[in-house]
């Protein structure tokens, strides 16, 4: 509601050609467990991206955590032509790749990745719910810099692509990854999917998160590369995770989303950036 209610981001977006049509608010149910709450809140999501896939209608969503990206893509695989395959360009600070046999926290939003990739546990599939997966060579990990070793061997044994941090200090790095992320999942999917958690940020751009990671992504250079890549082939929709308003006292993250969605789909998006 926070988003729905900024009039910072109406306004921003408004300035760059793009117009906000909002949909429901998906809300967990707070009497069930936090496993049947997560599971029912992907569900919904699922149904919703389903139907916007199918009606060729690009969507951007707005997660409180990135446990929603089981049900945002798993909704997208659900509604896309037999046979096609979705590639999906996943930028965190974390790797999200633990099962509930390796979390050393429970916490459900360190684990999307690994349910997207077929690799979860009894309960995280039964969070999951959904029936396609993605396969190891359509999904690129961009600026993880906080992971533990048990996530590591998963996504080295699968042999998903990892660019860390640490390859993205150079200028214009992050530019030339996802560009490149773009050409090599075009090799391996039909479509594509963008799915950026704002704590890949760093802190002092986008400090509104709740696990921040210091030493991330500018936020202005996320925007120019996301608006160098909004043209790919097959794009159906973006992804924004981890926007906890409390934490927003300056209203950075606020102006921070209104660049990221407007680079994609506002007036940024047809120039020349990077």
């Amino acid at each position: 509601m926070v988003l729905k209610d900024s009039i910072e981001l109406q306004r921003f977006c408004h300035q760059r050609g793009v117009r906000l049509i909002w949909q429901d608010l998906f809300e967990p149910n707070e009497r069930a467990s936090k496993v049947d709450a997560v599971a029912g809140l992907c569900r919904e999501v699922a149904r919703f991206t389903t139907a916007l896939v199918k009606q060729q209608q690009p969507f951007l969503c707005f997660g409180g955590d990135h446990s929603c990206a089981m049900g945002v893509w798993s909704g997208v695989m659900r509604a896309l032509p037999e046979g096609s395959k979705l590639g999906l360009i996943w930028i965190d600070a974390h790797m999200d790749a633990h099962t509930f046999k390796t979390t050393p926290s429970g916490n459900i939003h360190g684990m999307p990745v690994a349910a997207l990739l077929g690799q979860g546990d009894r309960i995280l599939q039964r969070i999951y719910g959904g029936t396609g997966h993605l396969e190891p060579h359509a999904i690129v990990l961009v600026g993880v810099r906080s992971y533990e070793p048990a996530e590591q061997a998963l996504l080295n044994r699968l042999g998903v692509r990892v660019i860390k941090m640490s390859a993205l200090t150079e200028p214009d790095a992050l530019c030339l990854a996802l560009k490149e992320s773009v050409s090599y999942l075009a090799q391996q999917a039909d479509y594509l999917g963008i799915s950026i958690d704002l704590d890949a940020v760093d802190p002092g751009c986008a400090p509104a998160v709740g696990v921040p990671e210091p030493g991330g992504i500018d936020g202005r250079e996320l925007s120019r590369a996301v608006a160098g890549i909004a043209d790919a082939p097959g794009l159906v929709g973006m992804e924004i995770a981890e926007f906890c308003p409390r934490y927003d006292s300056e209203k950075k993250t606020i102006r921070l989303i209104g660049e990221l969605v407007t680079a994609l789909y506002g007036d940024m998006a047809r120039r020349e950036v990077c």
